[in-house]
């Protein structure tokens, strides 16, 4: 069985070097890290959970709370979740609230019980109601693709994601514009999106404007949902924008094959663009924004390397950039 001085000689680094690697410590490059772990891999070693046990580290557990598993986002979320836990000899523990406050808050209350370490949450409301417990008993929290009043967050910057997506939109001839969001969510996105139309002298018609629940894109089932009812909408009318931000690629990925069974063609009637840049996106050929999984995972599991001091609560907001593809580049428009 490999040791700790077995991957240091492998890595070309101290055992010190190592052991800062295994604690996730933020002082230690990406380069050096990488090695580390390429090493670790090689020699097939597994960090002894007894290192944390010592330190007070008891159950090696790590608590993570997402909406859903439908979503592919939050599927490769997890997955970067579960490799940065392996290489730092802990556990994940993962669980879904189908964005549901109450499933949320008993969820989190059930994760305690069971003393995990630490909490990575994409929160629901819950969030401010369970704030000031989860400072007393002294969990450390980052939540995580949001920006959080009440802990350490990391998400990306979504302000200029949405921009982009309307400047690439007006660059490529566009002069009507609409969206759909989720509402209480999408907030800032919409902002963004529509003051960058408006400072081109143009705007965003009422018609064109679709707000519905958080998650609906993610609860689709055999009955109509409220998708189906927009793309009914966009099919009808006459005077619908010509492009399309949608809050993620899920619900971009429905509305697309709903308006091409409408006979529509995607982008020569609507050209759209996502959140995300998941697998579905890049399959499906989705203009989307990319997050930086492995960013995100790994400022979040540094934020919880440590215990939360509510006096001074960190956010990283990383930037993000748009994959252009198939379905926002019309032919007939002169394209970026």
């Amino acid at each position: 069985m490999a040791s700790i001085k077995d991957v240091a000689k492998k890595a070309g680094v101290s055992t010190a070097t190592v052991s800062r690697v295994l604690n996730n410590h933020p002082s230690v490059v990406p380069e050096t890290r990488k090695a580390v772990r390429n090493a670790m891999d090689y020699l097939c070693y597994v960090p002894n959970k007894s290192a944390f046990q010592l330190s007070g580290k008891c159950s090696g557990l790590i608590g993570v709370v997402l909406p859903n598993l439908v979503n592919p986002h939050f599927c490769e979320l997890l997955a970067t979740f579960e490799e940065e836990a392996r290489y730092i000899g802990k556990s994940i523990i993962v669980k879904t609230h189908q964005n549901q406050p109450l499933q949320d808050k008993h969820i989190i209350h059930t994760l305690i019980g069971m003393g995990i370490d630490s909490l990575l949450w994409v929160p629901t409301e819950a969030e401010a109601e369970l704030s000031e417990w989860l400072a007393t008993i002294n969990i450390p929290v980052a939540i995580v693709t949001q920006v959080s009043r009440f802990f350490n967050s990391v998400s990306i910057d979504q302000s200029k994601g949405a921009e982009t997506i309307a400047e690439h939109f007006i660059q490529t001839g566009h002069t009507t514009f609409g969206f759909v969001a989720q509402d209480g969510v999408d907030t800032r996105k919409v902002s963004s999106y529509s003051k960058k139309i408006i400072s081109h002298g143009l705007s965003i018609a009422k018609e064109n404007q679709f707000w519905i629940s958080k998650g609906e894109g993610e609860r689709i089932s055999e009955h109509i949902s409220t998708l189906d009812v927009i793309i009914e909408k966009l099919a009808a009318e006459k005077n619908r924008s010509s492009c399309l931000l949608i809050y993620n690629d899920v619900a971009a990925n429905y509305i697309i094959d709903g308006l091409k069974g409408k006979g529509l063609s995607i982008p020569q009637d609507i050209s759209i663009a996502s959140f995300d840049n998941t697998l579905l996106a890049q399959t499906k050929k989705i203009t989307s924004i990319a997050q930086p999984i492995s960013e995100i995972a790994h400022l979040a599991f540094q934020m919880v390397n440590h215990k939360n001091n509510q006096e001074s609560i960190e956010m990283h907001e990383i930037t993000s950039r748009l994959i252009i593809r198939e379905s926002s580049i019309n032919i007939n428009i002169t394209t970026l």
